[in-house]
């Protein structure tokens, strides 16, 4: 299976499917005025308009909801700044927990309370017997940074202890009429601010984290037929002693792209896929339940995708840095739309 322009946003694999908002789907490099210059070894952006997606597909026999104590929702102010505090730090631990809610030990209840306050700023807010999401967003000007973050718990052991949590968070630049209703959505990749705020989320800080991966894997959308629109390239990083998967996303513009198709980390959009520590088979089966499942046929592995091993790539990019890395154009057939 191919990987498309315009991926599958995000998929929690929980309990049920939702969509949110609809749009049409643009080809074409974007004028001046609808970029904002990106760091020097970037790619300019072109226009692409997507509708993210949040699937949510029950794990078990479905229990009913706990008896839970709601937890406050924040009035807009706070609740902006609780989320840049959460992005920021993480809510003071550390991966494969994510902002205080960590896979194995948790409750739904603590989960929720976490989440819940949250509600204000957040496009969705959907809590079930399986799990629950918040879709938080930081609007500052046309600019919106945009976060996903669900749970799921196992229904089988009735223990109401959280089995697997899913993040993504990304950037887009949104139009509006005269009425204030949007008219398109264009990702961004590479403002200093978006980095800046998401980057403990960053590759270089989970490699420095979390050390050496077990594996990383490339995919590529690779080049149109007529070369006008856009190319996404997704770098898979696994951890699954740790638990942890994240996938960084970045997007180039065909029209820029000769011999390689260049992707440059520090740009990305980010998700992750977090799951109790200390159990491999168990991750990968955990996680065979989310878009990876979907799409993991049209991965390569680094060694065969760029001329780096996966030792190299830690040690280049274990630091903060702005290099790319290189993939060749002929290894990513030609999209047959």
């Amino acid at each position: 299976m191919k990987i498309q322009k315009v991926s599958q946003w995000f998929s929690l694999l929980l309990f049920m499917t939702v969509v949110v908002g609809c749009s049409s789907i643009t080809e074409g490099v974007a004028t001046p005025s609808q970029v904002t210059p990106i760091l020097p070894v970037s790619r300019v952006a072109p226009t692409e308009t997507v509708t993210p997606t949040l699937t949510l597909i029950a794990t078990g026999t479905s229990t009913p909801l706990p008896t839970l104590t709601a937890a406050p929702t924040l009035p807009v102010e706070d609740a902006r700044k609780r989320l840049l505090e959460l992005l920021a730090n993480n809510g003071d631990c550390r991966l494969p927990c994510l902002w205080g809610i960590t896979p194995g030990v948790s409750t739904y209840q603590e989960a929720q309370s976490t989440l819940l306050p949250l509600s204000s700023i957040s496009s969705l807010t959907g809590f079930r017997p399986e799990g629950g999401a918040v879709f938080p967003a930081y609007t500052e000007g046309d600019l919106t940074l945009n976060a996903i973050v669900g749970f799921n718990i196992d229904t089988f052991s009735n223990n109401q202890i959280v089995s697997r949590v899913g993040f993504k968070v990304w950037e887009e630049r949104v139009t509006t009429d005269a009425n204030g209703n949007w008219t398109s959505k264009t990702p961004i990749y590479g403002l200093p601010s978006f980095i800046q705020r998401v980057e403990y989320y960053s590759l270089s800080h989970l490699l420095s984290e979390q050390g050496v991966p077990t594996s990383v894997m490339i995919a590529s959308s690779g080049p149109g037929k007529n070369r006008r629109g856009s190319i996404l390239t997704h770098i898979a990083v696994f951890y699954p002693d740790v638990g942890i998967w994240a996938q960084y996303t970045t997007l180039v513009n065909e029209k820029e792209v000769g011999s390689s198709i260049i992707s440059c980390p520090v740009n990305a959009h980010i998700e992750m896929t977090l799951v109790p520590p200390g159990n491999p088979d168990s991750f990968f089966s955990l996680l065979d339940k989310t878009d990876w499942g979907i799409t993991k046929n049209s991965y390569k592995p680094l060694e065969e995708a760029t001329s780096m091993s996966v030792e190299e790539f830690y040690e280049i990019f274990r630091n903060p840095t702005d290099k790319c890395i290189e993939t060749p154009v002929n290894l990513w057939p030609t999209p047959e739309w």
